[in-house]
């Protein structure tokens, strides 16, 4: 089945999402107008049942980081973003600027060897729940985060897990420009003044479900998926108002057409940001309903003009195997990264034993150079490269979905499943 995804459209979505909407932070009313915006997009490509569910969320009201470097006898401010989800100083603090390299400087982490100190983490904040608390033991008056994926003038907007800092405890965590680390380094700054400002409210956010139903209800599902939130000060045209363009053009394709053997399922997510809360309250929402989903298709920024169209694949190697052939066949070749990652929407998914795909497309070693930055807009995205993934993964999701038996299982195998599992208890809860 072949269709044409017009590229006025994709670009009305996208306006629509970025220009009139804006920045989309969770929880906040202009999040909400994004779903309001995707249900009303729905329902006008003829989808007969949607509805918007609402969950729990942590929203940012307000934030501030201040950063100075002491020069000689005075203090010279450095641009710096507050992480989401970590908490404010109490005031200003004022400490020895101590560097940690990630991973390898971990060992050097001791029981209050950080007191009375501001860490400035180069490389990876700690991903492991054990090498997490031994920084929380080595108790900095605050941690700066280098981001080595980012070496750019410029700082990125960023969150921590949430669920760490509920239940272990976070110090309070900012980033500051490479470039202003670099320099630092260079010309031996040894004091910093920190002061983080943090206003966290209780707020509700939504998923936005479309669902075309199949002829036999017996068959496991199709799921596919993006997000509509942000991060903070930038309008994430391509992390995620891409993948929404993209679920918009696939029901748009979908709705119309004859009824398909397999149920198909499009969601909107909101707070993904926070590590995907609003994927895990669906799964958790719809237990008996997920059980009879057999593959996710998650979009995730997918639409860098520059950059490598990659498929994160969790589940059997046919699965791989079986989407990168059907996606050649119709113009789109992709890196194929057989691996469980835990970062988008797909993986409370996985944790349930259930297979995905995730698109996303890099541009950069460390994923993509304008992320979480102002530099994700409008004029750093393309509708040509959004037209050529659907003239792919449509045609994919239409043979899926009209299949009765698929050439790949349903369900994770054993050892990527004890992963997911584990990795959810650690960062999940």
């Amino acid at each position: 089945m072949r269709h044409d995804f017009p590229a006025p459209l994709l670009w009305h979505d996208w306006s629509r999402l970025c220009a009139d909407i804006g920045e989309r932070r969770a929880g906040t009313a202009e999040e909400r107008h994004a779903a309001e915006f995707i249900a009303g997009a729905f329902r006008a490509a003829g989808v007969a049942s949607v509805e918007t569910e609402e969950f729990p969320c942590t929203s940012l009201h307000a934030a501030r980081a201040d950063v100075h470097e002491r020069v000689g006898r005075t203090w010279r401010r450095v641009e710096a973003r507050p992480l989401v989800g970590a908490p404010p100083t109490s005031g200003s603090v004022t400490g020895k600027l101590v560097w940690l390299e990630m991973p390898e400087g971990a060992r050097t982490l001791r029981p209050g060897s950080l007191r009375g100190k501001v860490l400035a983490l180069f490389g990876p904040l700690p991903t492991s729940l054990p090498l997490h608390r031994r920084l929380l033991s080595a108790s900095p008056l605050a941690v700066i985060h280098v981001d080595d994926r980012l070496p750019f003038a410029w700082a990125k907007n960023d969150g921590v897990y949430p669920y760490w800092a509920r239940r272990h405890g976070m110090p309070p965590t900012l980033a500051v420009p490479y470039l202003e680390a670099w320099r630092w380094r260079r010309e031996g700054v040894r004091e910093v003044r920190v002061r983080v400002a943090v206003d966290l409210r209780d707020a509700t956010s939504q998923n936005v479900i479309a669902e075309l139903p199949g002829s036999d209800p017996r068959l496991p599902a199709l799921v596919v998926t993006a997000h509509h939130d942000t991060q903070c000060n930038n309008v994430g045209a391509d992390d995620n108002a891409s993948g929404v363009v993209c679920l918009l053009a696939l029901a748009r394709a979908l709705a119309p057409a004859r009824r398909l053997r397999r149920t198909i399922r499009l969601i909107s997510f909101g707070t993904e940001e926070q590590l995907s809360v609003g994927s895990a309250a669906y799964v958790r929402q719809h237990r008996p309903t997920t059980r009879y989903t057999g593959l996710v298709i998650n979009f995730d920024s997918v639409a860098s003009p520059l950059g490598h169209t990659q498929m994160s694949v969790a589940g059997d190697a046919a699965l791989g195997r079986y989407a990168s052939r059907q996606l050649a066949r119709h113009g789109s070749d992709v890196a194929i990264v057989p691996e469980i990652i835990p970062f988008s929407d797909h993986f409370p998914f996985n944790r349930a034993g259930i297979p995905s795909v995730w698109f996303m497309r890099p541009n950069f070693p460390g994923g993509r150079w304008q992320h979480h930055s102002v530099h994700d807009s409008l004029e750093n995205v393309s509708v040509a490269e959004v037209q050529r993934l659907l003239g792919a993964v449509h045609p994919l999701i239409v043979r899926l979905a009209s299949s009765p038996t698929w050439p790949f299982a349903h369900t994770l195998p054993s050892a990527q499943l004890a992963l997911a599992r584990k990795l959810g208890r650690e960062l999940y809860g």
